[in-house]
């Protein structure tokens, strides 16, 4: 376990990860994503049928939950969500944690509209190694790598097509980083950090997905 950096909730239909001091934000949440800094991130449930607009639900669902909207990043999914898979593991004396949630009714091959199912991969990553913007962004694209080769080798096709399908049409990133350093300029797969997270999301889709269909 984690300690100093950020304590993990889990409730019914979402977990929260609240951090101790704001982190670098690096997201493609439906709800305060993109580059920035985040005080916290949620990974809620939701019906599969949610066609709301999260910019306005989603604080109306944080203020009747006494959570602050301000700051927080937050990830929606049709799939269970108090079962995630929690990966805490280090890089030296660094922190690396990661918490998955993954499902692959609606998956989507290139090209394709897709169909209904609890679909969604959402992927948050948190550390405190001095990862640069670029080897943050470079990072991201591992990760996406590593959903990508996971559902290709499971063989998770789509539906209407019949296609391999690299992930879902919904499908998050979110990485936060504590440290304000900008030594690590490469986030690849040959990085220690890259060769380490890619395996552990390749490793880990497989699981989350049976977590979302029990």
């Amino acid at each position: 376990m984690v300690t100093g950096y950020y304590r993990i909730e889990r409730h019914a239909d979402y977990y929260l990860i609240r951090f101790f001091r704001a982190m670098r934000r690096f997201s493609s949440a439906p709800y305060n994503g993109g580059i920035g800094e985040s005080i916290a991130y949620a990974n809620r449930h939701v019906e599969r049928n949610y066609c709301s607009d999260p910019r306005v639900e989603i604080p109306q669902f944080l203020g009747s939950n006494n959570i602050d909207a301000k700051g927080i990043t937050v990830t929606l999914t049709a799939c269970p969500v108090w079962n995630f898979v929690l990966i805490e593991d280090k890089i030296r004396d660094s922190f690396l944690t990661s918490a998955i949630t993954a499902g692959s009714g609606n998956a989507l091959s290139i090209g394709s509209k897709g169909s209904e199912g609890n679909g969604t991969v959402n992927i948050c990553v948190l550390t405190n190694l001095p990862l640069s913007d670029s080897g943050t962004l470079n990072l991201y694209q591992t990760i996406v790598e590593a959903k990508a080769q996971a559902f290709n080798d499971m063989g998770i096709k789509d539906r209407n097509t019949g296609k391999i399908s690299p992930g879902t049409s919904t499908d998050t990133v979110s990485i936060f980083v504590a440290s304000h350093g900008q030594e690590m300029e490469f986030g690849g797969r040959l990085t220690d950090i890259g060769h380490r997270i890619s395996l552990t999301v390749y490793e880990s889709i497989g699981s989350a997905l049976q977590k979302c269909s029990d």
